[in-house]
């Protein structure tokens, strides 16, 4: 079989019946599926063909990890524990390798007449590994956790657009909105949903996935072992798994080749190419919405002045990045984060390019002749990072920028570096509407707003399009925000770059998601032994 493979990349699902997309959200959302959102996250890998069999024990080498991760629900964002989350717990919704909607945890879901409701009916057969059975009141009690004043959950922005929750029964729960939001329902996938007692979540280690948790270490090692009562067919097929945190690339590849893992992820870029040929091993490249960010504090000098920032965004080589850290697994961006495979991808807004002379122009009308900034960055951010930022200072210097590279340590960046320095390295993997990701990093009010920009106009929009059930009005609505992003945002986001995953070829597996990286974080789930 190939190594390479065809990438689907539709823009939008049509709706062939011709009814108004108010009808077409409503008439879908009410039976569980996905409205006219985008598909186009995957990649026709590997044994999809295959019947999945039953058995066996997953070694994950995990390619970030700190001492400071945690199975708190606010607090889980490394690949270590999101991957980790996906076996051990459940979502009302899940989104699947197409980008589609689909049920988990809820049955079905469907709007009041402006989206400003939604009403989700639970499932009746779902135990937690504890044995208590799901209820409604969980979901309320998972949700009040993460949007509580004092919560420090990168979800709390989400939360937050809930004015109000109440049970309707035991298996029943309906939503009132602050604003009408027709993509509310994805957005619940980013809630696990824990147990509740007496008004509270109280084992924030016990969940309703396919997995019961058994061990974990934070950044150095979690066992899990499949759940004997699980509600759901046709997942969870590992008699147990483990994830061990493996921060060096080389390292990490070297456990892959010599068998002491069976996948991992985030191979090498460099030398992706001589993995995939190495005996036993298969390497796969998925197209998704992953993008690297090099945020800047809008409320900080010299990063509060719009045309240090567009110097800054002119002095980036794209191309170049694209093929000496990307190893051309990937594309250039365009300082926004929405994706080609979003439904409202921009089409016809200009690819900014590298132009030291446009970076020049712009410093001058800032009142400086030079420049000169520190970026933070480490290598256990994202493979690439310290070469990208010093091609980055090297090209920067052609325009009388002096970027110097900070490295910092790897461990810890997230909770020392990240949000603190005024200029560092970051990355997205994307979200599948584009009200989500602009929600979750460019509004005023997000908590994980890398670059404390907030812009009148930007916000008025999000708010706007947000239950905007006019396709045409949306589109307008998310292209003006792109463009905002591009020209007076606080990030430069100079590369899309595709997901890397590299396996051993015992591992059957079906279509790979891209929408996160090792298949959506649901490789312990999906995966199997051929």
């Amino acid at each position: 079989m190939s190594k390479h493979f065809d990438m689907r990349n539709p823009a939008t699902i049509e709706n062939p019946n011709g009814t108004s997309r108010r009808e077409f959200i409503k008439g879908a959302a009410a039976l569980g599926v996905a409205t006219a959102l985008p598909a186009g996250l995957v990649s026709r890998a590997g044994h999809a063909a295959e019947t999945p069999k039953r058995g066996g024990h997953l070694r994950l080498g995990a390619a970030s990890g700190n001492t400071t991760d945690s199975l708190d629900p606010a607090l889980m964002s490394s690949e270590f524990t999101n991957v980790s989350r996906q076996a051990l717990f459940n979502s009302m919704v899940e989104v699947d390798h197409t980008g589609a909607l689909q049920p988990e945890l809820a049955e079905s879901w469907e709007p009041g007449d402006d989206a400003g409701t939604w009403i989700f009916n639970l499932r009746q057969d779902v135990t937690y590994h504890d044995g208590k059975s799901l209820e409604a009141v969980d979901v309320i009690e998972t949700i009040h956790y993460h949007g509580s004043e004092e919560s420090k959950s990168t979800s709390k922005t989400i939360a937050k657009t809930i004015t109000d929750m109440r049970a309707d029964g035991k298996h029943r729960v309906i939503f009132t909105l602050q604003e009408p939001n027709a993509h509310f329902p994805f957005l619940t996938s980013n809630f696990e949903i824990r147990p509740s007692r007496d008004g509270e979540l109280y084992d924030v280690a016990v969940g309703t996935g396919s997995y019961i948790l058994k061990e974990f270490d934070p950044g150095v090692r979690l066992l899990v072992e499949r759940n004997p009562n699980h509600w759901r067919e046709g997942v969870g097929h590992f008699d147990s798994a483990e994830v061990i945190p493996i921060l060096d690339p080389a390292a990490r590849q070297n456990a892959l080749v010599t068998g002491d893992v069976d996948v991992i992820g985030r191979p090498d870029r460099k030398t992706w190419q001589r993995l995939n040929a190495a005996p036993g091993v298969q390497v796969d490249v998925i197209k998704g919405m992953l993008h690297r960010t090099w945020p800047m504090h809008t409320d900080t000098p010299p990063y509060d002045n719009n045309d240090v920032r567009l110097a800054l965004k002119y002095a980036v080589d794209r191309e170049q990045l694209v093929e000496k850290v990307l190893n051309n697994t990937g594309s250039v961006g365009n300082d926004h984060p929405i994706a080609p495979a979003n439904a409202y991808f921009n089409t016809e807004l200009p690819q900014r390019v590298y132009d030291p002379d446009k970076a020049r122009f712009h410093l001058e009308k800032a009142g400086m002749t030079d420049l000169t900034v520190e970026l933070s960055t480490s290598e256990a951010i994202w493979e690439g990072a310290v070469d990208a930022a010093i091609i980055y200072s090297e090209t920067a210097a052609k325009a009388g920028i002096t970027l110097k590279v900070n490295k910092v340590p790897n461990d810890g960046y997230w909770s020392n570096v990240w949000l603190k320095h005024p200029f560092c390295a970051s990355y997205w993997s994307g979200r599948p509407t584009e009200d989500w990701m602009f929600t979750s990093a460019y509004s005023a009010e997000a908590s994980w707003n890398e670059s404390r920009w907030k812009h009148p106009r930007f916000n008025e929009l999000l708010r706007a399009a947000r239950g905007e059930l006019d396709e045409n009005k949306a589109r307008e609505m998310y292209w003006e925000m792109q463009q905002l992003c591009r020209d007076e945002g606080g990030s430069v986001i100079p590369v899309f770059a595709d997901h890397l995953i590299a396996y051993s070829t015992k591992l059957g597996h079906g279509v790979i998601a891209g929408n996160w990286e090792l298949d959506g974080f649901h490789l312990i789930e999906r995966w199997w032994f051929a």
